[in-house]
């Protein structure tokens, strides 16, 4: 695995060019003045990635498709790296998604601060509602609740998260 800092993390590889800017599970690093060090993974989206701050899982070759409480069931998630995309991308674009450090997450309703997080049936939004069948991703946190409708929450933490076990 090779790291490299200064990232471009807007810039999404286009599957019409057939050639990635970086080897698939690549690690970025960004020092933020204000947010401190962020970590990025670079990957291959196995599916249509919405927008920023959407969840996806990363498979063994570094394929992600969006989070829900279908693709992280056990038997085909448990284990797996999560990150948010850092843009939208069409299926078989490359890109990066965050693993590590202060940036975006997509919740549903409300969310509170300092609670589990748990997969849903809304691709790539994860909630607090502990309700049977969804998936905790653990290593994943909220600073501030998110209230009233679905939103991309600015203030969320990544510390390597991955999809646990079924609630």
């Amino acid at each position: 695995m090779s790291a490299i800092i200064g990232i471009n993390l807007a810039k999404v590889t286009l599957a019409a060019t057939a050639v990635p800017e970086f080897r698939v599970g690549t690690m970025g690093y960004l020092d933020d003045e204000d947010a401190g060090t962020k970590a990025f993974l670079y990957v291959h989206a196995a599916e249509i990635i919405t927008a920023a701050g959407y969840l996806c899982q990363v498979g063994s070759a570094g394929e992600i498709q969006m989070v829900d409480s279908t693709s992280s069931a056990p038997g085909v998630g448990v284990g797996l790296r999560v990150g948010a995309a850092m843009a939208a991308m069409a299926d078989n674009d490359w890109g990066w998604i965050q693993i590590y450090g202060k940036g975006s997450i997509r919740t549903l309703a409300s969310a509170a601060v300092g609670t589990a997080l748990y997969s849903t049936a809304t691709p790539g939004a994860v909630d607090d509602a502990n309700t049977s069948g969804l998936e905790e991703i653990c290593g994943l946190s909220l600073g501030t609740a998110t209230g009233g409708a679905a939103a991309t929450n600015a203030d969320g933490y990544f510390n390597f998260p991955y999809i646990g076990i079924t609630a």
